[in-house]
């Protein structure tokens, strides 16, 4: 197929229209408007908020490529800002967390209701933080979880009903709301399969088919 300037594209996630009225080929610091490029050519669209992670974008007939999964993070920290912070705080979050920045999970407890970071390094944790302070003017700090593991709950929430209360773990959601396990090392999980070999948990997951 051919891309060319100016073009209507469709987001499959959303179903938004977007003009991609400025593509870019870039090279190092340089960047160059692009007229026209081809299958296997690189180039850049901004559209702030418009695009995740793994998105499809069409034109013509409908497409959508399988999504991208998201894979077990291994550190985990609430993340809080001042309660007059909260509006820029939601907006930052929810900007960071569509360009898939970090993972963020919530607790299963609907009373609390700041967002827990999951992240395979403590520099996301920072990046986060930075773009917080500098693009939403918003002051954050970081409380510390002690889990290690992840694992989402294939069968959902009534198989967490049915293992009760897990030892050395804590049950949380995802952004879809779906159960996710947080364990405080290897040795946890493991306790937990040689005690319910009948539980399916998965280290990864996919975003769910609009």
């Amino acid at each position: 197929g051919k891309f060319e300037k100016g073009m209507k594209l469709q987001v499959a996630r959303t179903g938004r229209m977007i003009t991609a009225s400025r593509p870019q080929k870039m090279m190092g610091d340089d960047r160059e408007i692009v007229e026209d490029s081809y299958a296997g050519d690189v180039i850049g669209l901004t559209n702030p908020g418009a695009f995740a992670i793994g998105d499809t974008l069409f034109s013509g007939p409908a497409h959508q490529y399988p999504p991208i999964p998201s894979f077990s993070p291994t550190l985990f920290a609430y993340l809080k800002a001042s309660p007059g912070a909260r509006k820029g705080f939601l907006k930052g979050l929810e900007g960071l967390l569509g360009e898939g920045a970090v993972q963020v999970l919530y607790s299963a407890d609907d009373f609390i209701t700041d967002p827990i970071l999951a992240a395979v390094g403590e520099l996301q944790f920072e990046v986060v933080q930075h773009r917080m302070q500098n693009e939403y003017k918003v002051e954050t700090r970081l409380d510390h979880m002690p889990y290690s593991v992840a694992r989402w709950v294939e069968g959902g929430w009534e198989d967490v009903e049915k293992l009760g209360r897990i030892f050395n773990a804590v049950t949380v959601k995802d952004q879809w709301g779906r159960p996710v396990v947080l364990f405080r090392n290897e040795y946890a999980l493991q306790q937990l399969l040689l005690d319910e070999p009948g539980i399916k948990l998965s280290n990864h997951a996919l975003p769910p088919l609009n």
